[in-house]
């Protein structure tokens, strides 16, 4: 099994995600939707509206009988009848006639505009009106919205609430979405304590499961957690075993040191590598292999160094298996304060806080960037790129970020 080196990251990701098939589709009840990932594209069945509303509480009239309306002479119309939301006018409006009519409610045939109830005055049963109309004021026309055959959401978009209102006013009460991903997740290392265990010297708890698995919850993933499993390779082998699954992440055991297994678990079980350290900071030891078909991460077992993995790796295999959009973008942000540190020998990812000052993104590097540390991770939501070879980053400079999108 050989261990392809030296790739940037984005060429690492393409590497890793290339030729992943999307997983199945499946048909589920509106309500059950709320952040699946849709199918196929949705496309308006009728126009919207389906005939022209009024946009306003008031009266619907001709506009050519308004032409002459002033304060001085008022037009006067004879009122026939009422057009509520609705309960639509069964009478067609002539010359010289009005019609009440509210907010989406079917505009009469003969009609042509709608004015605002608050200038008018209603006197012994006719509408008195003191200025003119234009043809088609305040008046929602046929398929304004969306006409027929239009393409609404485009495959692959991911289901929010205003989707779902969206599609609820198009009257689907179901939607074929992508049925959820199956993670397995796999923490290594004898040195890992599970939540609610003693701790003894020199462990650690499995903090990676829980950060990592919460992540891919929010991306509607289902995670096995397995571990965790001792630093050898038949107990990690066994773990990594089985069809159950459509992606595979193991957290420790990409480096190079004694108890590192990872790559000796990929040959065993037949892996191909992908890549093997990308040329980045930290998380360089981060694996990308193909076990059977199925992509598997292997990420560094450092939270920082796990993280950056995921981020730049994992989500991007989770968005090409669901056949959406990585929610990982690159951006610019004004530095609001100087960073200084040793010139990295690869692109550094600096966990930072980024927020927005105005009409630009602002960022704020963390001041420890221990790849150990967890409380970084905590305090921030995205990170500042610094450019291999470069150590101080400027305050006030623009600098390259990494926004992971909460989508």
């Amino acid at each position: 099994m050989t261990s392809p080196q030296g790739f940037t990251v984005a060429e690492a990701v393409e590497r890793f995600v290339a030729g992943l098939s999307v997983v199945e589709a499946v048909d589920l009840p509106l309500n059950d939707a709320l952040g699946r990932v849709l199918a196929e594209p949705v496309l308006a069945k009728q126009p919207v509206p389906d005939s022209p509303r009024s946009a306003v509480d008031g009266w619907a009239v001709r506009a050519s009988d308004t032409v002459l309306a002033s304060l001085a002479t008022p037009v006067r119309l004879r009122v026939i009848g009422s057009a509520l939301a609705g309960h639509p006018s069964r009478t067609s409006l002539e010359s010289g006639e009005a019609v009440r009519i509210t907010t989406g409610g079917v505009l009469p045939a003969g009609a042509d505009a709608a004015e605002y109830q608050e200038v008018c005055t209603v006197e012994d049963g006719a509408l008195l009106l003191s200025q003119p109309v234009r043809v088609g004021a305040n008046v929602r026309q046929l398929g304004e919205d969306m006409h027929r055959g239009q393409e609404l959401l485009p495959s692959g978009t991911r289901l929010r609430p205003e989707a779902i209102g969206l599609l609820a006013a198009l009257g689907e009460d179901r939607v074929r979405v992508r049925r959820p991903l199956r993670v397995r997740f796999v923490s290594t290392g004898d040195e890992i304590v599970r939540l609610g265990e003693d701790r003894p010297s020199g462990g650690t708890y499995d903090s990676n499961s829980l950060q990592i698995g919460a992540h891919l919850k929010k991306l509607d993933v289902k995670v096995d957690f397995c571990g965790p499993v001792p630093d050898t390779a038949e107990a990690l082998a066994a773990v990594c075993r089985g069809d159950d699954y459509d992606f595979l992440i193991t957290s420790g055991g990409v480096s190079v040191g004694p108890a590192d297994r990872i790559g000796e678990v990929g040959r065993l079980l037949g892996a191909e590598v992908r890549f093997h350290w990308a040329h980045m900071r930290p998380g360089a030891p981060t694996m990308g292999l193909r076990l059977h078909g199925r992509p598997w991460l292997g990420l560094s077992g450092n939270p920082l160094s796990a993280q950056v993995g995921f981020d730049l790796f994992g989500r991007a295999a989770v968005a090409r298996l669901l056949g959406t959009s990585s929610p990982t973008l690159l951006a610019q942000a004004r530095l609001v304060e100087s960073f200084r540190g040793k010139p990295p020998d690869a692109p550094r990812y600096l966990r930072a806080s980024l927020g927005v000052r105005g009409a630009e993104l602002e960022a704020r590097i963390h001041p420890y960037q221990s790849s150990g540390g967890v409380r970084a991770l905590a305090q921030t939501n995205g990170y500042v790129l610094q450019p291999e070879g470069v150590g101080e980053l400027t305050g006030g400079s623009l600098v390259e970020v990494l926004l992971v999108l909460n989508v």
